[in-house]
């Protein structure tokens, strides 16, 4: 048993996984460490002020990150140069810088044509750390190097300091503001310092690129950030809704309640990074093992995650009021649809990044991905508009179910087509 644990642990997968997950979990366990705390200070409506800026900021990181996490760390997996990984690591924050300078124009835009009120601009303005911390952020290149000790204990310093300033700093409704900040300024101290752990520790620089290669690179990772940013519309549609068509105080109950499901979908993030370049490299020696191996993987992971589904769907009603107080508890059975969104969520990254995108059939993804995100948004428009906050939710779950059956046909569609390869060879 021991020598097992030994060779377990000395597998750089295995201990790079070890430390995503301990990343993940420290940036689920933080936001949840605070949210009942702040959604009792805040209120429903002021919260729902702060959810509404959020969501819109959520789109302009993903604008930034453009799919590089993919794209980045599968590339560094298979480089051994260090010249080759400079060049890669110079494109892809150039590619960034300039994604950044978008979003601020598209930001300004925004405002101008949705006429959003002066308090959620200012605190769009804030949050937008966020993105410029995205931009410069180099998670993708630890995580390809399977390196991230470094990168996980400074974030867990980092953000432990700043939940701290919230408890002491945040005392009433009024410093939503104040709590914005807290909020986005450790996104952009992490991302000055993996900066400065990738220039001094990896040894990686920056070097002399053709503006053509920046180019490049974003026309290659375009197809990975459209899936990206369907994602994002996937999570954000329904609040991006209820913030032009209710209230504040709905806006601000609906993220705390989605908030539950989004929490384990995040404790399942780092898994799926882990194995993500694990399985790439499989499936490139074997298809059949790689298929094998993922089957396993993924009953494994479902059976958990069914499990403790069910236990939110049953004990729904004490656990939001156990987090959050009784004002968010009369929308509280809008848990069970999101439940159901986070399991067909989960699924879908196994079928999708997992096996389509592992195998390199990223535009079958992302064809998946288009017929889903239709489904999703013309239910979310439909049934956001007849059933309010209750029709959003169970849009969410509408919406990825759908994604499910297509993902599904392509996946059936990949492993026909190899089947029949092998009985002609």
């Amino acid at each position: 048993m021991k020598i097992l644990l030994k060779k377990i642990l000395k597998n750089n997968t295995i201990k790079n996984g070890m430390w995503l997950y301990v990343l993940q979990m420290f940036n689920t366990v933080i936001p949840f460490l605070t949210l009942p705390y702040i959604t009792r200070i805040l209120g429903a409506d002021q919260y729902g002020v702060f959810s509404a800026a959020l969501n819109l900021i959520g789109y302009f990181q993903v604008i930034v990150e453009y799919g590089f996490n993919l794209l980045g760390s599968r590339k560094v997996a298979l480089l051994n140069k260090k010249e080759e990984m400079s060049e890669l690591y110079t494109k892809i924050f150039l590619a960034r810088l300039i994604l950044s300078a978008i979003s601020l124009s598209l930001l300004v835009i925004v405002v101008l044509l949705t006429g959003v009120s002066q308090l959620q601009f200012y605190c769009m303005l804030i949050l937008f750390f966020m993105v410029i911390g995205t931009g410069i952020q180099q998670v993708w290149l630890f995580q390809g190097l399977e390196s991230m000790k470094f990168i996980t204990v400074l974030t867990v310093i980092i953000r432990t300091i700043f939940t701290i300033l919230i408890f002491i700093l945040i005392k009433n409704s009024s410093q939503v503001l104040m709590y914005s900040f807290l909020y986005s300024i450790s996104f952009f101290l992490l991302g000055l310092i993996s900066m400065f752990i990738a220039n001094n520790n990896l040894n990686i620089k920056f070097v002399k690129i053709k503006a053509s290669s920046v180019y490049d690179i974003l026309k290659e990772g375009w197809i990975l950030f459209t899936t990206s940013a369907m994602t994002k519309i996937f999570t954000g549609i329904g609040i991006t809704i209820l913030q032009y068509t209710s209230t504040n105080a709905i806006v601000g109950s609906y993220t705390a309640i989605q908030k539950i499901p989004q929490m384990l979908v995040m404790l399942f993030f780092p898994l799926s990074q882990a194995i993500y370049p694990y399985l790439s490299k499989i499936f490139q020696n074997s298809f059949e093992e790689g298929l094998f191996k993922l089957k396993r993987i993924t009953k494994s992971v479902m059976l958990l995650f069914i499990c403790m589904g069910l236990v939110l769907i049953l004990f729904r009603r004490p656990i939001v009021l156990l987090l959050y107080g009784s004002e968010y508890i009369k929308y509280v059975n809008i848990l069970i649809p999101l439940v159901l969104w986070l399991l067909f969520s989960i699924f879908n990254n196994f079928l999708g990044t997992q096996f389509l995108v592992a195998t390199g059939n990223v535009r079958r993804y992302s064809n998946a991905f288009k017929i889903g995100i239709v489904a999703m948004v013309s239910s979310n428009l439909i049934l956001g508009y007849f059933f309010d906050i209750y029709g959003i939710a169970f849009a969410a779950m509408l919406g990825e179910f759908i994604l499910t059956i297509s993902l599904w046909k392509q996946v059936n569609e990949v492993i026909m087509l190899k089947g029949d390869f092998h009985e002609k060879n």
